[in-house]
């Protein structure tokens, strides 16, 4: 895979659901911290138990998610790795393991903190898209649970 753009990068971001309502040009700022990673298959990503430190976006390839060393599920393009490790410090519950060659955007926590320190329109609009994520996931949790609610 070529070496993306920012943009390109942008563009890749932004279809991650924390990341679609960001404007352009911030997210284009995230584009700029977002590193393009390249892993062979076997090597591992994310260690379960390991701390997390880094927002993975899958952009080609297949990873296999284990628990325990069962696979679980694999995720592929446009798919994320360590969903709440830019908010949260809890290690790992998962292994990401690359079942083929893939191609990775890496957000580095401590690179994203800057960035909002920085800019703090962000961490605005992500605190709205946080709120919005745990409410619908609240939402299909009680509509799950209510009578008739498969």
């Amino acid at each position: 895979m070529e070496t993306l753009s920012t943009l390109d990068r942008a563009i890749k971001l932004q279809r991650v659901e924390l990341f679609s309502e960001l404007e352009t040009e911030l997210l284009a700022l995230l584009g700029s911290i977002a590193e393009q990673v390249s892993v062979e298959p076997g090597d591992t990503i994310v260690e379960q138990g390991s701390a997390l430190d880094a927002l993975n976006v899958v952009l080609s390839g297949s990873i296999q998610m284990s628990r325990d060393g069962k696979a679980l599920f694999s995720v592929g393009e446009g798919d994320t790795i360590g969903n709440w490790a830019l908010f949260d410090r809890q290690p790992s519950v998962v292994t990401a393991t690359a079942l083929e060659p893939s191609w990775l955007l890496r957000i580095d926590r401590e690179e994203f903190y800057d960035l909002l320190a920085d800019h703090s329109e962000m961490t605005r609009e992500l605190f709205f898209a946080l709120f919005k994520r745990v409410r619908s996931l609240l939402a299909s949790g009680i509509a799950s649970q209510s009578p008739g609610g498969d």
